[in-house]
């Protein structure tokens, strides 16, 4: 999404860049609350807002539980909004392990967040590797929602 395209006058290709909103915070969990904090204040008047604070602060949890944001690292999250669109993305310090849904049916107390995200966001996906990676999801609302 740091680049939409769209069609301007005379079969043109316009190409409007979105600069994302962006904050470092420190691989703690008291962290958690500020990013939610953070994400609110930049999609202010959004339709999908709540959606966002509550996926931002899953992947939040999931750079400081589950990679080496969590062991004296930090993370970076990133909002891009458009005009019906919004991407946040959340850029860890990297794990062995890719990030993955828990399967449905197997039980346990914690570890449903990519779920959540799965069911609730329009796409999600990550890249990256062991020394840092991108975990996304965007959301779409229609115009004059």
């Amino acid at each position: 999404m740091p680049g939409v395209r769209g069609h301007g006058a005379g079969g043109m290709t316009v190409v409007t860049v979105i600069r994302p909103k962006r904050r470092i915070f420190p691989g703690s969990y008291d962290q958690v609350r500020q990013v939610r904090l953070f994400v609110a204040r930049v999609l202010e008047g959004c339709p999908v807002a709540d959606e966002a604070v509550l996926l931002s602060s899953e992947l939040a949890t999931n750079a400081i539980a589950h990679t080496a944001s969590g062991q004296g690292g930090k993370f970076i999250v990133n909002v891009y909004r458009g005009e019906t669109r919004l991407m946040v993305t959340v850029r860890d310090d990297g794990s062995e392990h890719a990030p993955a849904v828990r399967p449905r049916g197997e039980v346990a107390e914690s570890g449903y967040g990519l779920g959540l995200v799965e069911l609730m966001a329009d796409g999600w996906g990550h890249c990256g590797g062991p020394r840092c990676r991108d975990v996304w999801f965007t959301l779409e609302w229609k115009q004059g929602q």
